[in-house]
């Protein structure tokens, strides 16, 4: 006899539950880098110190206010 709620869901989804888990954890490096580009061209074009950078063939240049 399965004890509890949580057991229970956890023996009739089990695989399900390691799918999602496993695909949680394969979307992550993706998902940060997609959050994390935009991010960066905005902090660089405000306070960068550099001249420019280029990414994927554009090149971006710091704003004068």
């Amino acid at each position: 006899m399965i004890k509890g709620i949580f057991g229970y869901i956890f023996h009739y989804s089990k695989s399900q539950q390691i799918k999602l888990l496993l695909f949680i954890l394969l979307s992550f490096p993706f998902l940060y880098g997609f959050l994390d580009l935009p991010k960066t061209i905005i902090n660089e074009a405000i306070g960068g110190k550099a001249s420019g950078y280029e990414i994927f063939g554009f090149e971006f240049g710091q704003l004068s206010v």
